[in-house]
């Protein structure tokens, strides 16, 4: 079906109230939990067609994920979807206040190719919970993903309330040409700004899930076997394809060196010693990306890695110590298996570094020193942060996932995507008792005189 033709549907659909209904959206929810079951094992297939993606992480983040969301929404949406009675202040009485939560509309959902069904699916779950009709676009550039989700997704979900577009960069085009209700959006800050752009057409409000340069500060007070593992784990997984991954390391001077070959034992013990045999590694999602990463490299100073083979697109899980500050490997996010440790003096110098670059998706710290923790934590701005843990505040349904400035803006994820994808209506409902005389005019003495009385008691 054609764009405009297909846009349309789904605001007829919305306008006609069928997506408002608690049924119709525990309905499309449970179209959605049997498609990730029924067809974990296609899926599967297609994210190792794409990303070399391992099975594990293609569970875990494009799977499991989902479901642990769908159960929470499926558990909570009657307590989320009702009216919520608030505290009214005393000028208002004799009124209640209320907030009534309502969808947006027709939620555009852009998502992106390194997690291709899970984050697009993630943001379909809160927009669904929350009543939108919900139009999914996922990344041509995990073709295989995209077209198994266009095929197999509208056979589980009401096709005329739940529409997958697939397609190129022209089709994502095509859709930022019309108005929606809510566009959520991650990837690239670049491609975020032009979303952005052609959403103020519009008046559409958006949410941005960006990225970033996501550092690590490993102070002296640390364990360091335990924080290499995590690290490391947090660089690669999924090949270091990760909004969140770790991007570099600043390095407490006294423990660089011993961090550095903390590392490479981790690294090796993950993947066998050569991670190009190993069922758990991934590969870079196109030729494009591969040579990227490559041209990264040109000029650093490798002390892990840094293997390659272009035709299978797999670089080795590779470390770098104390790059130029100028070198790209400092200045662009990786988005790869490449991981610079840089030296920093202290806690000071690690904020001093990170306060001087926009805000990340993420802080991260490695200390056993809760002061120290309580001051990166502080003295820093990001979207999110972790102490001695990387990557699991993703599937934290207790707290937002969202980034800030160039990261992004808004968040979601458990209870915040209902939010998120709902507009809090404020009612004010007024009661059954007589109006205050002094209310209306004419207004005399004793209305000031009240009115007066009423502010000295604020």
């Amino acid at each position: 079906m054609p764009v405009d033709a297909a846009v349309t549907r789904l605001w007829e659909t919305f306008r006609s109230g069928r997506t408002r209904p608690l049924a119709w959206r525990l309905e499309q929810l449970a179209g959605v939990r049997r498609f990730l079951i029924d067809e974990q094992d296609a899926l599967v297939d297609a994210l190792r067609d794409d990303l070399g993606m391992p099975w594990m992480e293609a569970v875990r983040s494009n799977v499991a994920a989902v479901l642990s969301e769908i159960a929470l929404a499926t558990r909570r949406l009657p307590e989320w979807a009702a009216p919520r009675r608030l505290e009214t202040p005393v000028a208002n009485l004799p009124e209640e206040s209320w907030l009534y939560p309502e969808p947006y509309g027709v939620v555009l959902v852009l998502s992106p190719w390194n997690i291709p069904a899970g984050l697009c699916l993630l943001a379909a779950t809160g927009a669904i919970a929350a009543g939108n009709a919900v139009a999914l676009k996922p990344s041509e550039l995990a073709p295989a993903t995209s077209s198994l989700m266009a095929d197999r997704v509208p056979a589980y979900v009401g096709s005329d309330g739940v529409a997958v577009f697939q397609g190129g960069v022209a089709v994502a085009e095509e859709l930022l040409t019309h108005r929606f209700g809510l566009i959520h959006f991650t990837g690239s800050p670049t491609v975020g700004r032009k979303v952005m752009a052609a959403a103020a057409s519009h008046l559409t409000p958006v949410v941005l899930e960006l990225g970033g340069k996501a550092p690590a500060y490993v102070d002296a007070a640390v364990d360091l076997e335990a924080t290499a593992k995590r690290i490391a784990f947090g660089r690669l997984y999924n090949a270091g394809q990760a909004c969140i991954a770790v991007d570099h390391v600043l390095a407490h001077e006294t423990v660089r060196d011993e961090l550095v070959a903390q590392l490479g034992k981790a690294i090796d013990a993950f993947y066998g010693g050569d991670a190009a045999l190993s069922p758990d590694y991934g590969r870079i999602v196109n030729d494009a990306h591969f040579d990227r990463l490559i041209a990264l490299l040109d000029g650093a100073p490798v002390v892990h890695g840094g293997g390659h083979d272009r035709t299978t697109r797999f670089i080795e899980p590779t470390v770098v110590v104390d790059p130029p500050a100028d070198h790209p490997l400092l200045t662009e996010e990786i988005f790869g298996p490449i991981l610079p440790v840089v030296t920093v003096s202290g806690p000071d110098d690690a904020i001093e570094r990170i306060n001087g670059r926009p805000e990340p998706l993420s802080v991260y710290v490695f200390t056993d020193d809760a002061a120290v923790a309580e001051r990166l934590l502080t003295e820093t701005r990001s979207g999110t942060a972790a102490v001695n843990s990387v990557l699991t505040i993703v599937g934290n349904q207790s707290l937002p996932f969202g980034g800030l400035g160039e990261s992004g803006m808004g968040s979601y994820t458990g209870e915040d995507s209902f939010r998120c994808f709902s507009h809090l209506k404020s009612v004010a409902k007024a009661l059954g008792e007589p109006d205050d005389p002094s209310k209306f005019p004419p207004f005399g003495d004793e209305a000031r005189v009240r009115l007066q009385a009423r502010l000295s008691g604020l």
